[in-house]
């Protein structure tokens, strides 16, 4: 998992600066389900935060930190009042405050961990995950099928 995306910070980077900023977080979307062994590609690192005014904040620094500098422009009641705020490209972080109904406290108690790079990254938990891809996309409805397939295989 060295290099997951050719420019850009890679996701154990800013996984690595949300951490060290105590972030409330847990990465999902494409990203929790490669974790979770459906392999496709990903273009974008979506995360899931704890919607308070201190975390909101310390994503926006995490994110200043790790070559987002213009998240130091954007205010948290901004990211608090929205579902999803997106914060640049290559890779763009998507950062919701909800997915589907879900919030950070509800889905934490089933959230997984993995290691990348030295880092630990949190991220939705396969049942939490197969939820939130029910969105009518075609995309999404190809990974569920995938994850479906991952749940038997851990299940037997």
């Amino acid at each position: 998992m060295s290099r997951w995306l050719e420019r850009g910070p890679v996701v154990p980077e800013i996984c690595a600066a949300l951490s060290q900023e105590r972030v409330e977080y847990l990465v999902i979307g494409g990203i929790a389900g490669i974790l979770h062994g459906n392999v496709r590609v990903a273009t974008d690192l979506d995360i899931l935060i704890s919607r308070t005014r201190d975390n909101a904040t310390r994503v926006l620094l995490a994110l200043a930190g790790t070559g987002y500098g213009f998240a130091s422009e954007w205010l948290p009641a901004e990211i608090l009042k929205a579902a999803i705020t997106v914060i640049g490209d290559d890779p763009s972080v998507n950062i919701f405050t909800v997915i589907q109904g879900l919030r950070y406290e509800e889905a934490l108690p089933r959230a997984n961990s993995a290691d990348a790079d030295g880092v630990r990254i949190p991220f939705l938990g396969l049942e939490d995950l197969i939820t939130t891809k029910r969105t009518g996309r075609k995309l999404d409805g190809a990974d569920i099928e995938r994850l479906e397939r991952i749940r038997t295989l851990r299940d037997r």
